[in-house]
């Protein structure tokens, strides 16, 4: 599912965009990755600054030789980069040809770099997987629950195939999620029979039923598919939350999906965004 090459890890100084180095590590481990650390410096305040730019790079060679000190950073092989121009931008060609990208959803911090509002713009833009790392809350990547956000298209079944590749590695077990709703009605006093809501229902069970493989979990909910998400990633207590969304490149991807876009700024866990063609296909790099 994965492309080979280099897990890349966007940093800018802060304790907040650090918090995705555990992650990243995690996934260099399961992947025998290295990982790619990529700083971006601003033209601007590059031009302002009396430190030449070899000093720059040092400095973010250091501070990150120092990260790994303070972590079991054993056998990780790291690359070093720092790049001037507009960060989410930059971020995205330093990421060609990788593996995938861990970011966290905020940072800001000693190198004067901004993750947050950029984690935004990299999700959409990019033509590999973006693991979003909330800076608090999360629970660390290793074995337990993967939940996959599903709502029957090949576009979300991308998804499921990645979750399964790392559920694999991680020895974790699968929670697959479909929501459904009711059709919408003419009126906010429309009601509908038993009969039409029990069939929609097992509708949307016997689509999860065809799907799920032996030992993935199944919730079929009446709820907003990110709200049923982040329930059954509450009540599993998941390591990691896998969703799909269309990848059409950063200058025509405006707009993720809906739900792709709601779950980026409500969960509190980590999320792996998969991008893929309208036919289901992983974009490529």
């Amino acid at each position: 599912m994965f492309e080979s090459g280099p897990i890349v890890l966007p940093l800018d100084g802060s304790r907040r965009a650090e918090a995705a180095l555990p992650v990243a590590l995690a996934l260099a481990r399961l992947y025998e990755a290295p990982i790619r650390f990529v700083h971006v410096l601003d033209e601007d305040l590059l031009l302002e600054s009396p430190r030449p730019w070899g000093d720059a790079c040092a400095a973010f060679a250091a501070y990150v030789d120092g990260l790994l000190k303070t972590v079991d950073a054993t056998g990780t092989v790291r690359e070093v980069e720092v790049h001037p121009g507009p960060t989410a931008r930059t971020i995205l060609d330093a990421a060609l040809g990788a593996r995938l990208i861990v970011i966290a959803s905020r940072g800001r911090g000693g190198f004067r770099g901004v993750l947050g509002s950029v984690a935004d713009r990299v999700v959409r833009g990019s033509s590999v997987p973006v693991l979003i790392v909330p800076a608090e809350g999360n629970a660390p990547l290793a074995n337990g629950t993967i939940v996959v956000g599903l709502d029957g298209s090949t576009i979300a079944e991308a998804g499921l195939e990645a979750a399964r590749e790392i559920g694999a590695k991680l020895g974790a077990r699968l929670a697959l999620v479909r929501a459904y709703s009711l059709p919408a009605g003419g009126s906010e006093f429309t009601t509908y029979s038993v009969d039409l809501v029990t069939l929609i229902e097992e509708a949307a069970q016997a689509y999860l039923n065809q799907t799920a493989k032996a030992g993935e979990l199944t919730y079929c909910l009446l709820s907003p598919a990110v709200d049923a998400i982040d329930r059954v990633a509450r009540q599993e207590n998941a390591v990691l939350v896998v969703m799909a969304s269309h990848g059409k490149g950063f200058a025509r991807r405006i707009t993720l999906g809906s739900q792709t876009d709601r779950a980026m700024h409500s969960l509190r866990r980590p999320l792996l965004v998969i991008p893929v063609t309208d036919d289901g296909v992983k974009v490529k790099a």
